[in-house]
């Protein structure tokens, strides 16, 4: 089978900054004046609002991919004797919060041609 040529965009694709305004910005301000600024009512609040909009009983905020992750595997009792697949095209923490619970990643290949 001959090598797979990666496909080449003709165009740069530019990361795309994010949209902060005066009022993303005021909001910033008011949290680090305020006596919380990790997990305190305004954390509270936003998951209410959150899951207010999506419909859903309740929502729970954090700080990282990373922490959803691992409270993903936890509440589903995944641990010990547990094997998880994942991609090795990834970032590390999906393997590592496999880990982190006791189970054993499985690492799945991904198809050269669709890269899926």
């Amino acid at each position: 089978m001959p090598p797979l040529e990666a496909p080449v965009r003709p165009t740069f694709l530019p990361f795309s900054p994010p949209s902060v305004g005066p009022e993303e910005i005021a909001e910033v301000v008011a949290a680090l004046q305020s006596d919380w600024i990790t997990t305190g009512p305004r954390t509270q609040e936003f998951a209410r609002t959150f899951a207010d909009s999506v419909g859903a009983p309740a929502a729970l905020a954090l700080n990282s991919c990373t922490a959803g992750l691992h409270v993903a595997l936890a509440t589903l009792g995944i641990g010990a004797g547990d094997e998880v697949i994942t991609t090795p095209m990834t970032f590390c923490s999906s393997a590592n919060v496999i880990v982190h619970v006791g189970a054993t990643p499985v690492l799945a290949d991904v198809e050269p041609d669709t890269l899926n």
